[in-house]
């Protein structure tokens, strides 16, 4: 069943000597419910303009971004956004940064307090609940900042590449929570990377956007069998080969390149 829809989006935004640089164009996209989709293309492909689109922070200029079958209006309660920055207010304790979202939801100070607890003790930050966010390393903020959002229980995750500036081993360990996360809980993820193996490893579906003006291209159902783990499928024929097939038609969408028009 279709969570997320993306139907003939067209996005543009002004550019140097009064040109229009076109990001998306007539971009069509949907995400069943329950589905772990990543989107991968050429740096400036719209990748993470079409998470924004569905995410309510960029309004289209033509076509329409729906959510469960409703025109997004806004940013939505049901979705939840983790972005690449680091997104923690250094003022905050963890464990208050953590019950951010819920505070300004409302919730009660005792009920988020416990909520956040919990979740930190999920991903491995207990002991950190009164320390502030220079003690942690950048894996323990990414998870934090993780935790944030899965504590208002959001039906959508949307991920911009949340993992790039983390080292190889804390990107690898992180993979593997959003796996756990993913198959224990079957909230629907739409993740953008530009990470061909890192999209592989996690998705049930990759897809492919063209160089800008950013169209599908290509999509991939990602067959590998789960429960799943990076060091498991990644040197497996079937991940191999996966990869060749998509990698070889990326490669032919970097090479056509784009100018703004």
């Amino acid at each position: 069943m279709k969570l997320l829809e993306l139907k003939d989006v067209t996005v543009s935004f002004p550019f140097a000597g009064g040109k229009t640089l076109t990001a998306l164009d007539h971009l069509n996209l949907t995400v069943d419910r329950g589905e772990l989709v990543a989107l991968v293309g050429p740096s400036g492909c719209g990748k993470s303009t079409a998470l924004n689109v569905l995410a309510g922070q960029v309004v289209p200029a033509g076509g329409q971004a729906l959510i469960d079958g409703k025109p997004v209006q806004g940013v939505s309660p049901s979705v939840g956004y983790i972005s690449q920055a680091d997104s923690l207010l250094p003022w905050r304790t963890v464990l208050d940064n953590v019950a951010l979202a819920m505070e300004l939801r409302g919730v009660e100070k005792k009920t988020r307090r416990e909520i956040a607890r919990e979740l930190m003790a999920k991903m491995g930050l207990s002991g950190f609940e009164h320390s502030f966010p220079r003690a942690l390393s950048g894996g323990m903020k990414k998870r934090a900042a993780i935790a944030r959002v899965l504590a208002i229980d959001p039906e959508v995750l949307m991920m911009d590449e949340p993992f790039a500036p983390l080292d190889a081993l804390t990107r690898q360990r992180l993979q593997d929570e959003i796996l756990t996360l993913w198959e224990s809980t079957g909230r629907t993820i739409l993740y953008v990377t530009h990470d061909l193996t890192e999209a592989i490893t996690l998705a049930s579906r990759v897809v492919l956007l063209s160089a800008r003006p950013g169209r599908v291209a290509g999509e991939y159902p990602i067959d590998l069998p789960r429960p799943r783990r990076v060091m498991d499928v990644k040197f497996s024929p079937r991940f191999v080969e996966l990869e060749k097939t998509i990698w070889q038609d990326l490669r032919s969408e970097l090479e056509k390149g784009a100018e703004p028009s």
